[in-house]
Order: C-alpha cells, then structure tokens, then sequence
C-alpha cells in the first residue's frame, strides 16, 4: 500500500508542476483570472445599500430570535456584529472596571443595552431601513421601528466594513448619547479614567487601534 500511495503522490506533484509551467508561460492561466474576478465580485457586492440593510436585519432578527429563547444577550450581540475598533474599546472599559478596587471603582452605564433596544418592548419590527454609503468602508443604516400601538422607535447605525461584513462602528443618537454617539460616550470615559485602548484585542482577537 505505501509504494501505491508514493507513486500516486509522484504523479500529482508531476501533474502539477506541469499545470504551475503552464501558468508561468501565460498559457493556461484563466483559473487565476477567475478566483481574481470572483473576489472583486464579492467584494463588489458587499459595498452596496442592500447589503448593509440585509445585515441590519440580520441583527435584529438575532435579536429577536435571543428574546424568544428567553434571554437577549448584549455582550454576545456586540460580538456578532459590532466593528473591532468598537469591541477593543470595549474590552478596555470592560477590563479597567474589572479591575478597579477601592478608590478605583468607576461606573459605565447603559446595562439595560438600550443601544440596541431603542427604549421600545421586543421583539423589534422594522418598518423602514434606509442606508446611504459613504467614503471608504463606511455606510450609514437608519432604522425605524414599529411597535404595538403605533409605538415606532428610531436607529441610526454607522456601518464599517470589515472582511466583506458590514459591522456597527457607532450607534449614533444624539438625543440619547450626546453628540458623537455612544462610541464617544466610551472614548471620553476611556479618557476621563486614563483607559489605554490602543491595541486592545477585539472578541475575535482583532486589534483595534485608537483613532
């Protein structure tokens, strides 16, 4: 069995030496062409409106789905879809409040996610999305909710793109986090509590640089 299984290696190697001189002459190289144009396809397609609205929907129905299972898990909803520079900075609060003893204790509010949950009762149905995309990997979701008796809540998401996946940078209401949104509501107690976060691991061991 071992000499069968040797020649059989001998033969693909020798056959692939021979496709590899083919693709070096130019002769034969459409399969590189092809994986080439089927990633800028990818990518062409994961910087459009719809996409960034299907993943807006895609959050809230795993939202919908954590509420119907009985538990909406927050920290867990963030790792599925927020950006890495918002996970790292994050983590970095997360970590310094862990930390803190004594005179140290500090206090970073929003436990409740309303982030999220935009104050209204689950599940969330959206009644509108309208994304607009802006320079760079960036996009913007504005999402409007419609809820029971004619309660209807309001959104607005900025979107980075990261590894073709549209992912929440910001969630951004002026009204309700001050002007900046609630990043900067994390940075200017990061600041505040001299929390180092450049370079903070993300959950998916992403590093987030400080901007």
């Amino acid at each position: 069995m071992k000499k069968v299984f040797i020649s059989i290696a001998i033969v693909a190697v020798a056959a692939m030496t021979g496709c590899g001189s083919k693709t070096a002459k130019g002769v034969d190289n459409e399969p590189q062409e092809l994986v080439e144009s089927e990633a800028t396809t990818a990518s062409d397609e994961s910087k459009t409106v719809e996409a960034v609205e299907a993943q807006v929907r895609k959050m809230y129905d795993r939202l919908n789905d954590m509420d119907k299972n009985g538990i909406i898990n927050i920290h867990q909803l963030e790792d599925e879809f927020c950006s890495s520079y918002y996970l790292g900075l994050r983590n970095a609060i997360g970590k310094a409040l862990k930390d803190a003893t004594g005179d140290d204790q500090m206090f970073f509010g929003d436990e409740e996610g309303f982030r999220f949950l935009t104050g209204m009762p689950t599940p969330l149905e959206i009644d509108i999305i309208k994304a607009d995309l802006l320079k760079g990997d960036m996009a913007q979701a504005q999402v409007r909710f419609k809820g029971a008796d004619e309660e209807i809540g309001f959104m607005r998401l900025e979107m980075q793109l990261e590894n073709g996946e549209w992912r929440v940078k910001n969630f951004d209401q002026p009204e309700v986090f001050g002007p900046g949104g609630y990043v900067k509501m994390m940075e200017d107690f990061a600041l505040e509590h001299g929390i180092s976060y450049k370079g903070a691991k993300s959950a998916k061991g992403t590093e987030a640089e400080e901007e």
